[in-house]
């Protein structure tokens, strides 16, 4: 089970990185379009560019932050999840061995 939360989690955090690297190459291009087909003067298109810049930078901040959130919360909900588990597990062990000790002293009472 925790291999496949892993497997899962990598696969997330793959699929982030390339949404990463798509939003760096998109405003690398926005911003070299921008410049070749801007119809303002050079410094107006590059306080253009600078203040899109700026809000990209903290959409994309506020993506990641939401991300670690997000992970953060579904490691938690899987520790509590295999938590529980394990203590089921221990108890119906316990329950196991208890049973089989009576059958072994019951079998040596015969």
């Amino acid at each position: 089970m925790f291999e496949t939360f892993r497997r899962d989690r990598q696969h997330e955090t793959e699929k982030l990185q390339i949404l990463g690297i798509g939003l760096l190459v998109g405003a690398v291009l926005g911003a070299a379009s921008a410049l070749l087909l801007a119809p303002a003067s050079g410094e107006e298109t590059r306080r253009a560019i600078a203040k899109k810049a700026r809000k990209a930078y903290a959409d994309g901040s506020e993506l990641v932050e939401d991300t670690w959130h997000d992970a953060e919360r579904a490691a938690r909900r899987a520790a509590r999840a295999g938590l529980k588990r394990a203590r089921r597990e221990a108890s119906r062990l316990r329950d196991l061995g208890e049973e089989t000790l009576e059958n072994g002293r019951a079998r040596l009472r015969i």
